[in-house]
Parts: C-alpha cells; structure tokens; sequence
C-alpha cells in the first residue's frame, strides 16, 4: 500500500535515478516505470524506485533509514552542532578501532563527507544506494537524536514496516 507521502515527482525520481526528467516522463510512459497520476502529474512510490535502482533495503536497513531521517530537523535546526558532535564521534571511534579495520573505513569516509558541508552530509543520510546504507549502519551521528524522540522513531518504524512490508 502507497501513500501520498511515499509518492516522489518525476523531478525527484530524476535525481535519484542519475537521469533527466524527461527521460524519467519517457520512462513512465513506455510504461517501464510504474507511477500514478495526482491531477495532471506522474508520481512514483519510493518502492519503485528501489525496484529501478535493483535493491531493496533489508529492514534494518531501512530502520537505520527512518532514524537518520529523523536527524533532518537537528541538521536543519542546528547544523555546525550535528556536524561538530559527529566528529567527535569519529575521532573517539578511531582511537578505539583498529586503523586497517571497515569501522575506520567508513568513519573516514563519513570524516569526508562531514567535511564537503551541510548538503553533502543530508543527501548520504537519506540515500537509498547501497553504499548509503553501508555508511548508516556505522553512523557518526550517535547522541543527536534525544531517547524520546528515538523511541517515537523506532515505533513508528515499525507500524510502517508491519503495515507497509506483510507478505501478499
């Protein structure tokens, strides 16, 4: 079941998918991407999305997802202190972490990214790429989210996946 929330424009759909909108309008029409029309507008679920780009995100990938979403309003809000507490992570991470082991890898790579600014930063925490993911799931963002707002995250998480993910 899609909801309009879960419906992206062909714009949208365009910039994930690397493509013009045009291309994205061609696409639909030819019927090789489904979509819905909202008034005189295509509109694409994020699903279909995933099923172009040939992956789907395993659910704690898209739990990881749902979370780093959630940290859109700090970075909106108050972003130098989102970015500040995520380097600090990494550099108490690092100390801890064998320098040739993954952990170190991706906390350098989120060290890259952190360092390429604000819009960097918010377009890696809500890709749904496959490397998007992997860099999620060893996130430098512990602590910004408050426990409440967290555990709201996680049971409206679950509603959606219970809702959204039950067999056919």
């Amino acid at each position: 079941m899609t909801n309009n929330r879960d419906l992206l424009s062909t714009g949208d759909v365009a910039s994930r998918l690397g493509v013009s909108r045009q291309q994205v309008v061609n696409m639909c029409d030819r019927g090789e991407i489904k979509h819905v029309m909202v008034g005189k507008h295509r509109r694409i679920s994020t699903r279909e999305v995933h099923r172009i780009l040939g992956h789907s995100m395993t659910r704690e990938q898209e739990k990881s997802l749902w979370l780093h979403r959630a940290l859109m309003t700090p970075l909106l809000t108050a972003p130098q202190e989102v970015i500040d507490r995520a380097f600090e992570n990494i550099t108490r991470w690092k100390s801890e972490h064998r320098s040739d082991g993954m952990t170190v890898r991706y906390l350098n790579d989120w060290e890259q990214i952190l360092g390429q600014g604000l819009d960097a930063v918010m377009e890696t925490i809500v890709s749904p790429s496959p490397e998007a993911c992997e860099l999620r799931q060893n996130t430098p963002f512990a602590g910004v989210l408050d426990d409440a707002t967290r555990l709201q995250v996680l049971r409206t998480f679950k509603d959606h996946w219970n809702r959204e993910h039950q067999p056919a």
